[in-house]
């Protein structure tokens, strides 16, 4: 920029001079002709800036009546129109004259940047014969706003422009031609101009050409038994890495060994968006989509069908505190007809799938994802038609939680349906299909008062690109992905086998039975978690405290009928052990994942949405929380940011500055509910604190024992270091419920659950004078004291010790296979994005074939377009092969240097 400022003036002189007629002293002549007198001069913003007379225009103009005209009016240039010089385009000869055409008549053309007005005759010769006046718009790549006497067309090339403006910039019809209506005048707002106005005439038009454009990319124009036999979902693009039977798998995939099955099992994400809702209209008309069930949409007849056999249910688990059981009653659902829509992706690849979106209505604006699909769905499945029913004798399904979203479950739910203990997921985080929603959110302002045929396009519209967007993408996508997840594959083998060879085979033998005993059967017991022995779960207080708060409810003494206090606290602490998850993530001394800033930051929005719905129901319950919010926020300094969303302050009940429930602006019962909360939250956080301290002794014992060199050493110092992070974020959780246990019942009620100092955080073995070696400054052995959290209740079990180290070993294994099965799945997902690249090409070799039953020249079409799409698939095949081929540390160094991450992967 600072080189272009000098620039300035000489840049406005050029455009003023455009303004003008460029006046030398010498009489303006035509550039064509050369003629000057007397003649009328017009300047053509397509053909170039030189004049031309009336007759050259209209010469130069017959084959292109779209160009934008100015003529000279002897003062200034004014905006002209190519009728206004008598200009009659005949249609049927691409401009050139007709021997026999028909009479001239008025037609509006939407040509981007501007709304034409021209005059057209239609062609009456024998060349009419085969094409009447729709046809002849056609053919001339203007398509026309109705059947019936068009007298509005839109070229096409404006059309796919609207297509890629509004699934890419979410531009709505109204502003687009408002926009092309204030470039053809710029008085056109005031009225003084008189334009054409097709806003409904362009809506019509676009909507039609995205569907048309879907079923020709779809090969639907080459079937010979015609648009009509569409089957459900074929015209979607669906995703090439995914596996599909008879297209990207390899024969006999069904017979390969077990433990190598897991390659092609499909992996989906199924989640609620309530953003996308659309409202009751009392003068709707009745407007269906163009293509029922054909794209992502589910057949509207059928989903029609089984709603008016829909009965609304009762509420929900209390398992998650968020989404549905936190908006209950905050939702605002009157006078919509939808209130959201349910969606399925793949869940490594982000792709929506066929058919895989619907409304969400009735008690279904309520529901709970992960109760309807694992709780209930042999019960779900039997109330649907029965040709929609999974087959579940023969289709295996198991369940897990989104790796983010997992946090806001309690932890029985987290650790059963953990991603990092399943079998063959690989490194799949389980959260595309929120970035999915990122994608169609902004469609919600254009749609939330469409009719439903338009919403329904106008969404699968966008669904489309991003499909199309995200199979462009698998050639650096899974590249990238690929070498990181080699890179973090070795990094854990070596991890995994310095916390194994701690442990004897034959005790690693017995755990490796645990492990498979229990992933054949979850009901048994966890080997992943440390189990709290004698002391109630946190997630069985809260049933706990929940089914008191119904009670009172069915007597009538609930402070609040039908709405859930306990769903409310639950998730404040919810909230704080996110806030803390993300402050330990960002002081974390061991490695990060290459795209952890970005994931941070997408932790951080996902945090504020919350907080939000929070701040909703903390109004309710703790209607004197305003004040000390107003007050907190003007003590804060105006002059520096906004604190970012993990320093946001909750002002929970026990933060509340009074001692009475009154005082501290909370309904009844809260706080009595918030000190069981708090007590289960401490006791359990202390039993996960041992069972890390436990661990941590273990291996620093070995490592004292047994390990030499600097290698070695320097791998064993990075495990004990973790197991300090993961024991720092179990302290931290005890101190905050700790704090708040205290601020609601004073320091003597719980003389059990003392405060938790940084000098308490240490293991029993040096506090009782043997194992692992005390930290430097340690007292003698004479003046060693046990620390108070090896003498509450259930510290000193036996069996802690074994415990506490079988979890961290089936913890590091699960890591290991996690990472081994992420390579295994990207180089499968590898040849299956080429094994459907070469399939589709052969699908459109085989459309190549001469179709009898159409004309010559659509036969001709119907070759050329299967030519040119089975091409572009070969030459994409071949392109990701070059790319997936380069030497791996060529293609490591371009990746590294590209997200400078030299410092966190070392590839020598």
């Amino acid at each position: 920029m600072s080189l272009w400022r000098p620039l300035m003036g000489d840049f406005l002189a050029e455009l003023l001079r455009h303004e003008g007629l460029g006046d030398d002293g010498a009489a303006p002549r035509c550039a064509l002709c050369g003629a000057s007198e007397h003649v009328r001069l017009f300047k053509c913003a397509d053909c170039g800036q030189y004049l031309q007379c009336q007759s050259c225009c209209l010469d130069q103009h017959r084959r292109t009546p779209l160009h934008i005209l100015k003529e000279w009016n002897g003062r200034f240039w004014e905006q002209r129109s190519l009728a206004d010089i008598d200009l009659v385009y005949q249609l049927g000869h691409a401009g050139f004259p007709c021997p026999f055409p028909d009479v001239a008549r008025n037609m509006v053309v939407i040509d981007a940047p501007v709304i034409h007005q021209i005059r057209i005759a239609f062609c009456k010769c024998s060349k009419s014969d085969c094409a009447d006046n729709l046809e002849q718009l056609l053919r001339n790549a203007w398509y026309p706003a109705t059947v019936t006497d068009p007298g509005t067309c839109a070229t096409f090339r404006t059309l796919e422009a609207f297509r890629l403006f509004s699934v890419v910039g979410n531009i709505n019809v109204r502003d687009f031609v408002t926009s092309l209506e204030r470039m053809t005048d710029a008085t056109a707002a005031s009225g003084m101009t008189w334009i054409p106005d097709r806003y409904k005439q362009f809506h019509r038009m676009a909507r039609q050409w995205a569907f048309l454009w879907r079923l020709l990319r779809a090969g639907r124009g080459h079937d010979k038994l015609g648009v009509e036999a569409t089957r459900l979902g074929e015209c979607s693009v669906t995703c090439w890495a995914c596996p599909h039977d008879g297209r990207n798998l390899p024969e006999g995939w069904r017979e390969v060994d077990p433990k190598f099955q897991f390659l092609y099992m499909l992996l989906l994400a199924v989640d609620a968006n309530f953003r996308l809702k659309n409202r009751m209209r009392a003068n709707e008309l009745e407007d269906p989509s163009l293509g029922p069930g054909w794209g992502y949409w589910v057949e509207p007849e059928t989903y029609k069908e089984h709603l008016t056999h829909y009965v609304n249910e009762k509420d929900i688990s209390t398992c998650i505190a968020f989404a549905a059981l936190l908006q209950k009653d905050t939702r605002m659902t009157t006078g919509l007809r939808v209130s959201g829509v349910g969606g399925c992706v793949c869940a490594r690849h982000e792709c929506m799938r066929p058919n895989g979106l619907g409304d969400l209505q009735k008690g279904e604006r309520y529901s709970n994802m992960d109760w309807i699909w694992k709780l209930n769905l042999r019960e779900r499945l039997e109330s649907l038609p029965e040709r929609l029913r999974l087959p579940l004798d023969t289709v295996e399904v198991q369940y897990a939680l989104p790796v983010w979203h997992a946090a806001s479950h309690n932890d029985e739910c987290q650790h059963q349906n953990s991603l990092s203990f399943k079998v063959g997921i690989g490194r799949t985080d389980g959260e595309g299909v929120e970035r999915t929603w990122s994608r169609l959110n902004p469609a919600a302002f254009s749609t939330k008062d469409a009719g439903t045929g338009v919403r329904a396009d106008a969404i699968e519209a966008r669904i489309d690109s991003h499909n199309h967007l995200k199979n462009l993408g698998q050639g650096e996508a899974l590249q990238k992905k690929l070498i990181l997840a080699i890179s973090e594959r070795d990094k854990q083998v070596a991890a995994f086998k310095d916390v194994s060879r701690t442990v004897e085979r034959k005790v690693k033998d017995e755990w490796r039975e645990i492990i498979k005993t229990w992933q054949a059967d979850d009901s048994q017991p966890n080997p992943y978690i440390v189990s709290s022995k004698d002391l109630p779960s946190e997630a069985a207080v809260r049933a706990q405290v929940r089914r008191d708060e119904d009670a009172l409810t069915e007597t009538g003494k609930a402070p609040l009928h039908g709405r859930s206090a306990t769903a409310f606290l639950v998730a404040g602490i919810q909230i704080e052990d996110a806030q803390r998850r993300i402050i330990a993530q960002l002081k974390g001394t061991a490695l990060v994942a290459a795209d952890q800033d970005n994931k941070i930051q997408e932790w951080r929005h996902a945090l504020l949405v919350k907080i939000g719905k929070f701040r909703a129901l903390q109004k309710i319950y703790m209607p004197g929380s305003g004040r000390c919010l107003e007050e907190h926020e003007a003590r804060r300094d105006t002059d520096l940011p906004p604190p970012a969303a993990e320093r946001v302050k909750l002002l929970m009940p026990s933060e509340m500055q009074a001692d009475t429930d009154d005082q501290r602006g909370c309904v009844p019962g809260l706080l009595e509910m918030e000190e069981r909360l708090r007590v289960a939250q401490c006791e359990n956080s202390l039993v996960s604190l041992r069972a890390r301290l436990h661990a941590k002794r273990h291996f620093i014992s070995f490592k004292n024992a047994n390990i030499v060199g600097q290698v070695h050493s320097t791998k064993a110092r990075t495990l004990i270091e973790q197991l300090g992070e993961r024991v720092e974020s179990y302290a931290n959780r005890y101190r905050q419920g700790h704090k708040a246990l205290m601020a609601l019942k004073g320091s003597d009620a719980y003389p059990t659950l003392r405060p938790l100092q940084p000098e308490d955080v240490r293991s029993l073995c040096w506090a009782l004078g043997g194992g692992a070696r005390a930290p430097w400054n340690a007292p003698g052995t004479s003046k060693r004291v046990m620390s108070w959290i090896w003498t509450a209740p259930g510290a000193l079990d036996d069996s802690m010790m074994h415990e506490s180290v079988r979890v961290e070993w089936c913890r590091a294994l699960a890591r290991k296979t996690r990472w081994c099965e992420e390579v295994l799945l990207l180089r499968e997902e590898m040849r299956r994005v080429l094994r459907y690249l070469a399939w589709q090409a052969a699908w459109w070799r085989e459309r190549e074939i001469w179709r009898e039953d159409v004309t010559v020249e659509v036969a001709a079409g119907l070759r050329a377009y299967a030519r040119k799409q089975a091409e572009w698939s070969e030459r994409l095949a071949d392109f990701f092969r070059t790319k997936w081929d380069m030497p791996a540390v060529k293609v490591a160094q371009d990746l590294l240097a590209e997200e400078g991450l030299h410092q966190l992967y070392s590839l020598e």
